[in-house]
This record gives structure tokens, sequence and C-alpha cells, in this order.
């Protein structure tokens, strides 16, 4: 509606003046627009140019000629015309040809954009320079979109990013918007992954007999599988936990090891010394518990966890790390388990008792 409403403005403005005009314009011009007005457009343009024999610079006789070639169709010849307009000579006719001109952007702009994108994309710009408010924001965007897209068909990250990088910075809707961040947050991670290849490499270390990196105490990557696989015990005492609220505080007590121990995996990937008490949070969706519970070594008793997560997720959190955007939680004692998203919560530990992660099933994080 607002389109088809600027349009018909713009074609009104255009109508108005070559019915009026802003000065006498002589004989020709008067001419030129008697013939507009009854459709005879050959006939008008042959009378704007005997006007602009005698006078190469009459505003009327340009305006004339633009205002025909826009009814015609003829948009490249119309923006030839007005971007002579759009200069200092002309620059008191400034409110009526600058958004005749960043209308005619605007339409070569929607005519191309499917087999010209590049050209395309100059001509919104153009636009967008004369009105920053122009409607031209939502199709620039969308053609910036269109090349994010392709970019990422072709994994070509980067291009990907910046596309999509600078669709987000237009005056777009809040939807528009949304879809571009997570789009862009795709396209930088795999620029972020790309990079990081080399440190990846450097933090996992060598593989060792069992085909396994041993990257910390307490966890392993999998080259097979693309897997790190974290275990953690948290030790009890001897008092065997036996009512609900004891097995609860001991599953507590093994997240929080558990939390700790991917936290440090996290910040030893990123090549950085983890600060006192910072955190990172895996989500559940990356998160696999492959085994938790109750379990008894010697005369102690033990809360077990043992995990798996994509190296994907991993990068994610260095990503993280990288950026400084990691937390800061003060925890207590088991407590500090809350922040352990990726693994079950306490609830989950109920009936696990006896589910000590088993060294045959998969590899422990100290082989």
């Amino acid at each position: 509606m607002r389109s088809s409403l600027r349009f018909w403005l713009s074609t009104l403005a255009l109508g108005a003046l070559i019915s009026t005009g802003c000065e006498t314009g002589g004989n020709a011009v008067a001419e030129g627009r008697k013939a507009a007005r009854a459709g005879d457009y050959a006939a008008a343009l042959q009378h704007f140019d005997e006007a602009l024999k005698a006078d190469p610079d009459d505003y009327n006789a340009l305006w004339g000629k633009a205002d025909i070639y826009q009814r015609e169709g003829n948009l490249l010849e119309q923006q030839t015309l007005l971007e002579k307009l759009n200069t200092e000579p002309y620059k008191e006719y400034a409110g009526v040809v600058k958004p005749a001109l960043e209308d005619n952007y605007r339409k070569q702009a929607e005519a191309i954009m499917g087999g010209n994108p590049e050209k395309a994309e100059e001509l919104l710009r153009k636009a967008i320079e004369l009105n920053k408010k122009s409607e031209a924001n939502l199709t620039l965007a969308e053609v910036l979109q269109r090349k994010g897209d392709a970019a990422l068909g072709k994994a070509q990250w980067k291009e990907a990013a910046e596309a999509f990088e600078a669709a987000k910075a237009l005056r777009i809707s809040r939807k528009m918007r949304s879809i571009l961040e997570g789009k862009l947050e795709i396209a930088s991670f795999k620029v972020f992954k790309a990079e990081f290849e080399p440190r990846f490499k450097t933090a996992i270390g060598e593989i060792n007999e069992k085909g396994f990196h041993v990257v910390t105490e307490k966890a392993v990557y999998d080259p097979k599988e693309g897997m790190f696989t974290v275990e953690a015990i948290a030790e009890l005492g001897r008092k065997e936990p036996k009512t609900d609220e004891e097995k609860a505080q001991a599953a507590k007590a093994g997240l929080y090891e558990v939390t700790q121990a991917l936290a440090d995996l996290s910040w030893k990937m990123a090549g950085k010394e983890r600060p006192e008490g910072a955190m990172v949070s895996y989500s559940r969706d990356v998160v696999e518990v492959a085994a938790q519970g109750l379990d008894k070594e010697k005369r102690e008793w033990i809360y077990g966890f043992r995990v798996k997560l994509p190296e994907d997720a991993v990068i994610e959190q260095v990503q993280v790390i990288d950026k400084g955007e990691f937390k800061k939680p003060t925890p207590e004692g088991a407590e500090g388990a809350e922040g352990a998203e990726g693994a079950e919560g306490a609830e989950g530990a109920e009936g696990a008792e006896g589910a000590k992660p088993d060294a045959d099933e998969k590899p422990a994080a100290n082989e």
C-alpha cells in the first residue's frame, strides 16, 4: 500500500509540473506538456528537445523528458536526466527531484535484483543515500540476504557473514532482523571455526594408542566421532545417601563436578588460563549424559557423571571465552551446579543409583 501511494504521489508531482511548470519554458515546452497530457509521448519528446536546443539547461524541458521516460518505463534515460537535475544549479527543485530519483533507483533495482544483484545493490544504496528512510532499505536487505544465503551454500562463510551483517544494519522489521541475526550467528561461527582449526589441533594434543586425544585429566576427544567425553566424580564420604534428599544432594555434587570439568575443557581448548569462578554454559541440546549415578569405591561413596558433546559445542564456548562473554558465578560447594545446563539436573539423577560410568563402555577421561 505504501509503495503504491508513493508511486501515485510521484506520478502526481511529475504530472503537476508538466501542467503548471516552474518557469514559462517557451512555446516548445508548452507544446510538449500538451502532447504529454494527450498521451502523444513521441511528439512531447520532440517539443522538449526543441526547447533544449535553445537552452540545454532548461529545467522544464529536462523534467518534461524525465516524466515521459518514466511513463514509458525507460528508467535508464529517466535516471540520466534526474541525475543532471540533482546537481547544484537545480538545488531549488531538490524537494521534487530527489524523491523522483530515489523512486527511479528503487524501481530499477527491483527489476534486476534477480539477475544482477550487484547492480541492484548499487542502485539501492544510492536510493538510501537520498533518503535514509527509503523503502529501498527493505529491498536491499532482501538482496543482501540472498547474497548471504548463496555464500553459505558455497561454504563462503566470511562473505556470508558480511552480507548478513550489512543487511542487519538497515532499517528493517524486527522479524527480518531476527532472521538475519540467526543466519549471521551461523556464518560467524563457521568463520571462527575455520580460523580456530590450528588452535584446535594444538589444544587436543597427540593421539594415544587407543585412538583418543587426552585433553584434560577428565576429558578426551575421539577424532572418529568428532566428540568429547568428559567424566567427573564427586566424593561423598563413607555415609551412604539413602533418603531422597540425600540422593538429590549427591546428584548435585556430581553435577557440580562435571560442570567444572566442562569449564576446564573449554578453557583448555581456548588455550587460556581459566579465571577463578569463571563458567560457560552448555545447552541440554548438545550434551548427552552417557552415564550417571551413585556407587562405592572401596569404603567411599561417590556420584559419577559421564557426558559426551560434539566438537562444535566446545568451539562455540571457546568463541564465548575469546569474546569475554563467559559467566562468573559465585558457587558455594555443590550449589554451583546450577551453571551446568548441559547435564541433567539433580531431579534426573533419581533412580540412577549404581549407574557409575563403566570404563569398558566409554573411553574414560584419564585414558
